[in-house]
């Protein structure tokens, strides 16, 4: 199982601190969200921040999470700042391959996201080019909503196609994870959590213990980062 603590969910004042811990949980890879304020109302992290991340801490896995109509402009920048995965939402864009493509010859990671309204079978055409499907179980724009628990179902259709297509995308879920939910996502199929405010972050007992009870919750602490 993957994790990828998201950094909205961090403490903004003590952003350097808190993913310190995580490094020393293991947690190299960091979810970064990027939001337009216009694809969802909401704006979020930098870009600048991301290159201030990359350039602290050169191990880390930066998994951006853009939110942004035209996605296919944030290319370039993506790449300067530093990125290892892109995922976009595949209707922010009328040239969904063709980002794909560019993420690719960017030489980035590139994930298609499914918001909690959409069904799998509208990924089709793309997932034989993705490197990642991101299934959120929240709408998209803000921290600490609920978990939606139908994504289950989403996420058990992807694996059969995948299964079935003979495709290697890896399978991500965001928003409102807990430690029980983590492991229905794992039996579903799911290959990588996104960690927020139930799972690991401004819990009473800090980072580092409740990504352990997490972990132990979910698989017996056996983790991996995403590269």
């Amino acid at each position: 199982m993957l994790y990828s603590p998201s950094l909205a969910c961090a403490d903004q004042l003590a952003l350097a601190s808190d993913i310190r811990q995580l490094m020393d949980c293991g947690l190299t890879t960091l979810h970064f969200d990027v939001m337009d304020g216009h694809y969802v109302p909401n704006l979020c992290l930098s870009l600048d921040t991301a290159a201030s991340i990359r350039a602290a801490f050169p191990q880390a896995v930066l998994d951006v999470h853009l939110m942004a109509t035209s996605p296919e402009l944030y290319i370039d920048r993506l790449h300067d700042v530093g990125a290892d995965y892109v995922t976009f939402h595949q209707n922010a864009t009328s040239f969904a391959l063709r980002t794909i493509a560019s993420i690719h010859s960017a030489g980035m990671r590139a994930g298609v996201a499914l918001n909690p309204s959409q069904r799998p079978e509208e990924l089709l055409p793309l997932l034989p080019h993705t490197d990642l499907v991101l299934v959120m179980s929240i709408e998209p724009g803000f921290s600490g909503q609920k978990f939606m628990p139908h994504p289950l179902r989403t996420v058990a259709e992807l694996d059969r196609i995948r299964t079935e297509q003979g495709l290697d995308f890896v399978i991500s879920v965001d928003g409102g994870i807990n430690a029980d939910i983590g492991r229905q996502l794992k039996d579903a199929g799911a290959d990588w959590l996104v960690l927020g405010y139930p799972a690991i972050f401004r819990q009473p007992d800090g980072i580092r213990n409740s990504f352990r009870r997490f972990a132990d919750t979910v698989e017996n602490n056996e983790m991996r980062c995403a590269l």
